[in-house]
């Protein structure tokens, strides 16, 4: 009698253990990959998802692949915020469906240049963010005072440290441009990659020192 009960207990764990991993399998899955400006992977990003339809929320964080997930989100549009430390915020609408794959989200994160994030190799490992700040705040007093030599030497320097900084060309062309060196201001400009988000900024320095000033 005693083995005839086993064998019922193990047969109704089995229905149960298939049942359970169906209803599994329809979940509702849907990822997302977080990049920066320059496509490098973000790991280690708090990602909140919320549904404007509800005031429930479910966190998430990505990993060492820049990738988050969410399993068992209901039906609906979601809002998926991004944030992490040295980073603009970043937020993106995806819908989810009932059951299955909803797809993959992508969002990417702009550097924050006031609070930029602190490297973890080459020349600035372990440097904080606050004294990289100091730096740019030096370079912006050189400039405003109109001591222009000073300040794009100033902001030269960053970008040897963080080249990524690129939207500092910007401001060397400003400076070059007040300096009436129309031929460097018009290099420093081009020299914002097109990818980038400073690059609209650039391309209008670029017009108005074309009618300033027309290439030769």
């Amino acid at each position: 009698m005693p083995r005839y009960r086993l064998i019922v207990v193990l047969a109704f764990a089995s229905v149960w253990l298939f049942f359970s991993s169906a209803a599994s399998a329809q979940n509702s899955i849907i990822r997302g990959v977080v990049t920066d400006d320059f496509g490098q992977l973000i790991r280690d990003a708090n990602v909140i998802a919320e549904s404007p339809n509800s005031t429930r929320s479910v966190e998430s964080q990505t990993d060492e692949q820049g990738v988050f997930s969410f399993i068992g989100l209901p039906r609906g549009r979601w809002l998926f915020t991004v944030r992490k430390r040295g980073y603009q915020p970043v937020q993106g609408f995806a819908p989810v469906r009932r059951a299955g794959n909803s797809g993959t989200i992508s969002l990417t994160m702009e550097i924050n240049l006031l609070n930029p994030p602190v490297a973890t190799t080459g020349l600035l490992a372990g440097v904080l963010a606050n004294d990289l700040q100091t730096e740019i705040d030096s370079a912006h007093i050189l400039f405003d005072s109109g001591e222009y030599d000073g300040a794009i030497s100033a902001y030269q320097a960053i970008l040897t440290k963080v080249p990524q900084f690129t939207s500092l060309n910007i401001q060397i062309g400003h400076a070059y441009l007040e300096m009436q060196d129309y031929d460097k201001a018009r290099a420093a400009y081009q020299d914002v990659p097109s990818e980038t988000p400073a690059r609209p900024e650039a391309d209008s320095a670029l017009a108005e020192l074309a009618a300033l000033a027309p290439a030769r």
